[in-house]
Order: structure tokens, then sequence, then C-alpha cells
């Protein structure tokens, strides 16, 4: 382990939170729910708590959130981070309410100029030399903000170049001194070990290759957790933490976390030296034999299995590490164009709303459909009924004769 403390950056919806924002429904439902009905991405809530308890002695993780959601929020998710075990060391809401009131509309939206403004401006707060490690998500454009954020604190982009990019994704003028001032208060060096973003939208992996070998898209936060432990940010415990929490919290298969495992090995094994393989390996042997901490310790069933899973999660890597590269393995990007990725990047948004517009259409003609078959089965209930009823009136109607034929 290394032995200073690192910064952990985390986007909220879709990286910690499961949220859905794709329609006024889907926004007007979210800011209704309480800090109890919010659904964490699995895994999630067990890996915040890992990067606590991985710090090294005598140092300290610390975990920020920078968030697109409104400043309204503040209560119910301070309140569920409560609800999963942990206090973050700040989190940044959006002004959403001032810049309506402003008329600042494009700021609503854009998350380039207001994400890469706070990165910058914690980043001043932060000691000289601190290494950090960003989480966020494929449904808005946090690969190309964090990205950017990395080159520019490392002086890979300059103001010039960084001045026409904010122009180009619309920041305000501004938004765009703001950003200069604070990059005229910070140390420029080179923090930012890795990027974690997490693929909600399905997006294939390739599509982030401008941005590798930095950036590590993952499916599960099982293989955020094996991916910092080969960045020697985190001991293989948090691999058994996730391991465990998505077993018995959310249910996962025990051969679906293998998959897991063994995907993020498959794409991301010769990014690093062979005997790191070997140490994930070790550590995680180690970790079979380890003791459980009393506060959550499983019972003997879960043990196991959790046991037997990273084991063989172990055991991929060793089988893994000396097979060869494909083809088309990329290990070092080049120098990147941050025009020419912007215009990729809003082509990849546009596919991902269209994509949520042919859902929503099939959604709603399931909606129409069920709702047409609902009615369709009341018609037939209430015309069986006249039927009975009318059966009934003639049956009485029938006796009434009878009975009088009787007379």
């Amino acid at each position: 382990m290394t032995q200073k403390g690192h910064i952990f950056r985390w986007d909220l919806d879709k990286t910690y939170l499961k949220t859905e924002f794709d329609s006024v429904r889907d926004l007007v439902r979210t800011a209704r729910l309480s800090a109890e009905d919010r659904e964490n991405i699995p895994g999630s809530a067990a890996l915040l708590r890992a990067i606590r308890d991985c710090a090294p002695e005598g140092a300290a993780h610390r975990i920020y959130f920078i968030s697109g959601s409104p400043e309204q929020m503040r209560g119910v998710i301070e309140k569920k981070f409560a609800l999963d075990g942990f206090s973050p060391d700040g989190f940044v809401l959006k002004p959403t309410f001032s810049n309506l009131l402003r008329g600042r509309f494009r700021a609503v939206r854009s998350q380039v100029d207001y994400k890469l403004n706070e990165l910058i401006t914690m980043r001043a707060e932060a000691p000289v030399g601190t290494p950090e490690t960003l989480f966020g998500d494929d449904a808005e454009s946090d690969a190309f903000i964090y990205a950017l954020y990395a080159d520019v604190l490392a002086g890979r982009v300059g103001w010039n170049t960084l001045r026409k990019i904010l122009k180009k994704v619309g920041a305000y003028a501004d938004q765009v001194d703001a950003i200069q001032e604070g990059l005229e208060s910070i140390i420029h060096e080179d923090p930012v070990r890795r990027i974690i973003i997490h693929l909600d939208r399905r997006t294939p992996p390739v599509e982030f290759q401008a941005f590798f070998p930095l950036v590590v898209p993952i499916y599960s936060h099982l293989q955020t957790a094996v991916v910092l432990c080969l960045d020697d940010t985190l001991s293989a415990t948090a691999i058994r933490d996730v391991a465990y929490e998505l077993l018995t919290r959310y249910g996962t298969d025990e051969e679906e976390v293998l998959k897991l495992g063994e995907d993020i090995l498959r794409r991301r094994r010769w990014n690093y030296p062979t005997e790191r393989i070997e140490e994930l390996a070790e550590g995680l042997r180690e970790t079979t034999r380890a003791t459980w901490p009393e506060s959550n310790a499983p019972d003997e069933q879960a043990r196991t299995t959790t046991a037997r899973i990273i084991e063989r999660i172990g055991d991929l890597a060793l089988h893994l590490k000396d097979r060869p590269a494909p083809p088309d393995f990329v290990s070092v990007t080049s120098e990147r164009d941050y025009l020419d990725i912007w215009a990729s990047e809003l082509k990849r948004r546009e596919a991902i709303k269209a994509q949520l517009r042919l859902e929503a259409k099939e959604r709603e003609i399931k909606e129409r459909q069920a709702k047409e078959a609902k009615a369709s089965v009341k018609r037939s209930e209430r015309a069986l009924s006249a039927g009975r009823s009318a059966n009934k009136v003639r049956a009485q109607t029938q006796t009434q004769t009878d009975g009088d034929s009787d007379v």
C-alpha cells in the first residue's frame, strides 16, 4: 500500500446512486424520493467504506462529491450518506435555482464548465503532491471533463487551448474568468492517477479509447475495486467487501461476479507490470485467510462463498498475466485534441438520447397496450356481468310465468 493519503472525487448520480433524469417525469419522481428510497449503484457503499478503511496508518483518504443535482437536494443526500455508513469530506451541488433566476439556461444543463471549475477550486485546497482518483459515468461527459482536468493540471493543455474548449462547450464569460483565476492559484502537477467511468448507458469501452489508459470504463464497482488494487491505491480487502455486498445485498450470482473480475483483468492486465498482477493474486489469497472485522462479519455461508470468489479471481489474474495482448491494444495515448474529442462526445451523447427516445417510445407502446388490455378485460367482465344479470332476470321471469300458469 502507498504510504500517503489519497483524494477520491465522486460524481453522485449514476456513479454512487441510481438516478433517472432522462425525462421531466423522471426528474420529478427522483426529487420526491426520500433518503431511504434512494438506491445505490451496486457495490458503491461497500467501496466507499473500503476507501476509508484502506487508508494507510498516519494518513487519510479523503472523499469528495461533485454533483450536477440541485442544491435543494443536500439534506436528503446527506441523510443517504449517513444511512450508508460514511460522511464525505466535501459535497458540492449545482446552483440550479440561481442559474434559472438569472436566465443562465446553458448553465442549468452544462456540466463541463461547472465541474471543471469546482475540481480546480477544490484542488487549490489540497496538499501539494496528493494523488487523486476520479469517479464518473457515461450518462454525461465525465470522462471528457476529468481527462481535461488532469491534462490542465499537468500543463499538457495550456490556457489558450482551454479557453477555446470552454467557448466550444458554451461556458459563460464569468465561468471562463473563474476557471482562469482558479488555475492561477494552484501548483501545476500531475496528480490524477485514475479515472473510473461507470457504464450506466452500456457505452462500448472502446469509445473511451481517446482517454486510455488513464480512463477505465467499468460495468460494476467490483471492477473498480480490482483496478484500484492494481493501482496500489486500495488493498485486496476492498475486492472482498464489494464482492460480499454484491452477493448478499443485491443477490448477484457467484458466476456473474467472477465474469466481472475476468472482464476487467482481460481489459486491463497489460497496463501493469507482471509483478503487480502477482501481488494482486497474493493479496487476494491473504484476504481469504484474514479475519473479518466484527462490525461486518458475515455468516459462515456468505464468508465461504466470498472467499471462494476472490480466490478464483486471484487464480484468473495469474492465468491471464502472461497471455498475449490483442493487436489493437493501446498502451499509451498520444496528446489529446479536446476540440475533436468534444465533437465525438456530442455524437456519442446524441446517440444515447436517440436510444433513450426509442426506449421511451417502446415503454409508451407497452403501457398503452397494457391499458388497452386492462380495459378490454374490464369490458369483458362488464359484459359477462351483464349477461349473468340478464340470465337471472330471465330466470326470475320464467319462474314467475310458471307460477302464474300453475294458478
